[in-house]
């Protein structure tokens, strides 16, 4: 007994939320990144590094025997999609922070109409500019 159309979609799309995964933590093990916001410290022991990887390993072989058992089709992702799709979420995340919509979470300083406003609206058309590369595509 097969996997009807629904079924297969949504396999494969658990399956390759996995997979994504187990890429993010792999590439934290190559480089563990820092930003002006956030930093990524390594707090495992090798052998606990060794033994993640491993891990990881045996769980693609499983999700590539999944994948080829119910010959399912590898979803297909296009940069410039992903980037629009990042660069729509975090403009809507920017506009939230206007000192208008920053009343939900209490009394809004007046100044920050003059010190923040400016400098989101600054992000937020660099975040169009992004979408906007990415939209022409190749």
């Amino acid at each position: 007994m097969g996997l009807n159309q629904p079924q297969q979609i949504a396999l494969r799309t658990t399956l390759l939320h996995l997979e994504q995964a187990l890429d993010e933590i792999e590439q934290l093990f190559i480089a563990p990144a820092t930003g002006a916001t956030y930093t990524v410290q390594l707090d495992l022991q090798p052998a606990t590094i060794q033994q993640i990887q491993a891990r990881c390993d045996d769980m693609r072989r499983q999700i590539a025997e999944i994948m080829a058992f119910f010959e399912l089709t590898r979803h297909v992702r296009h940069i410039r999609r992903i980037i629009y799709a990042e660069m729509v979420a975090a403009r809507t995340n920017l506009e939230d922070m206007r000192p208008t919509k920053l009343r939900r979470y209490g009394a809004v300083d007046p100044a920050l109409n003059e010190t923040l406003t400016p400098r989101l609206e600054q992000l937020v058309q660099q975040v169009r500019s992004l979408q906007d590369l990415a939209s022409r595509g190749a």
